[in-house]
Parts: structure tokens; sequence; C-alpha cells
């Protein structure tokens, strides 16, 4: 993959684009997209859309997760921290340098252990018994970088702690987004203002001209601006958004093939 420092797209007009979330909406279980809702994507692009994905996740996990044939594919990972399109990368919100020098400051000041994110590498100290290790870069596709050398930087999880408790409490001081993962058991900060939406409009993306898949409170901005919304699951965030809800079941990959080919033909090219 490539890094440019101005990744911008210029939209065009003839084609309707489907926008999905990833994980739990065409992705379940952390797994690859089935060959099944593959083909379901290649089908769109064959009747003339673009199919469009984003995550709470790394470009990097991303690519694990779907087709080759996608990888070209305008992405968005880390909720709208980075873009990608045609395998150029750009990260387009991060840490500013001083609060990236405050949280460094408590890492070291509470021994943490941690794995962070940048546009594409990462600095990752959890060791090799950590259950998040074989998540981290399973196809040694990035580097695990020493923290100091990492400039850009969108996200940090604390898998470990000399005080837990203390070191949120100095977190939740700052101006930053903290979440708790597994009852705390892992703390994960990025920066405010993390938006999908804003992350699709840099990559040329209008109101009311794209239809979205998803099922997290992250996706609330992409489905008010969408021309049509599906909703995977049931999201109280979400259900007042979506247009549409699919009941996550033994049938759900059949069901969401069933509403895109619906989709398709109406909102078909004229």
């Amino acid at each position: 993959m490539n890094k440019r420092n101005s990744l911008r797209v210029k939209e065009r007009s003839d084609f309707v684009r489907f926008v999905f979330d990833l994980e739990g909406t065409i992705s379940f279980h952390d797994e690859k997209v089935s060959d099944y809702l593959t083909d379901m994507l290649a089908f769109l692009c064959e009747r003339g859309h673009e199919p469009i994905f984003v995550s709470s996740k790394s470009i990097r996990h991303m690519l694990t997760l779907l087709d080759k044939q996608f990888h070209n594919s305008k992405m968005v990972g880390g909720n709208g921290a980075v873009i990608c399109y045609r395998g150029n990368i750009e990260q387009i919100v991060a840490f500013s340098t001083s609060m990236f020098s405050k949280l460094k400051e408590l890492i070291q000041l509470f021994d943490a252990t941690y794995l962070v994110e940048s546009d594409w590498d990462y600095a990752y100290t959890g060791g090799v018994y950590h259950r998040v290790v074989n998540d981290v870069d399973p196809y040694k596709l990035a580097e695990n970088h020493h923290l100091e050398d990492l400039s850009t930087v969108w996200k940090i999880t604390i898998l470990s702690a000399s005080n837990r408790k203390e070191i949120i409490e100095k977190l939740r001081k700052l101006n930053v987004a903290v979440h708790l993962i597994d009852d705390g058991e892992m703390i994960e900060i990025t920066p405010l203002g993390l938006s999908k939406w804003n992350a699709l409009r840099t990559l040329g993306i209008q109101k009311r001209n794209y239809i979205a898949f998803g099922k997290d409170e992250e996706d609330v901005n992409v489905f008010d601006f969408a021309q049509y919304t599906i909703l995977i699951g049931n999201n109280p965030a979400l259900v007042a958004f979506a247009d549409e809800q699919l009941i996550v079941d033994d049938r759900i990959e059949m069901k969401i093939v069933e509403s895109c080919k619906r989709l398709s033909e109406r909102f078909k090219l004229t």
C-alpha cells in the first residue's frame, strides 16, 4: 500500500454507491467476507454500482476481511481516521503532537503494554501470549515499530497497566475519547471527532447519493446522510435512522443478498 498526503477523490454521479460497514454487517465473527457475499459484491459492480467499505479497524485489518478483487476499493478505517483508495492511504485524523506526548508519558508512568495504530504500521508490546496478538497483523502486512518512531497515531489500546483505575482517571481528564473494552480489561483511546461520514466526504461521497448497511453507533452519521439505510441486527441508536432492518440469524447472508439485489434494481442506472 502507498501513502499520500492529499488523497481527495472527485465524485462521479452516474452510479449508486453501497456503503458497507464490515464487522458484524457483512463480515461475521471477525472472519473474511464469505464467498456468497463476495459474489454479491461482484454482482453490484457488474450492475454498475460501487461498493465502499467502512470499519472501526485499521485498513490493514480490513484488507484481511475482503477478497483481493476489492482491495482497490474506497475504504474508511478507524471510524474515519484513515482512508484508502486504489492502494493509496491517507491519515486524516490523528492525535496532536502535544496530546501524543502526554499519552506516551502516561504509558511510561504506568508501565503499560499497548497496541498503537498509525496509518499503516503499529507499535505492539503485549507479548506473544496476549489474546489480541493474532489479530494485530496476522498476514504480516506492516511493521511493528518502536512507539517513538510513530508520528501519526489514531488509536492507542492499553492492554495492561500497573494501576488500571488511576490511568483511566488520568486519561478521562484529557481531551480524548476513552472506551473500556471487555469490562475494562483493555482501554481504547482515540482522538475526539472521528467521523466515518467526514471520511466518506473526503472520498467524494455526497449526501443522499449512497445506500448504507451498518450496525454500530458510529454509523449514525453515515445513516443520517444516506439515500437509503439497512440496519443489521438491533442497535437502538440506529433504529430511528433505518429504512430497513435485518435481524441476524442463520439466514442473514441470504437476506443481505436479497436486499442488495432489490435495491440495485430499485436504484438501477438509467
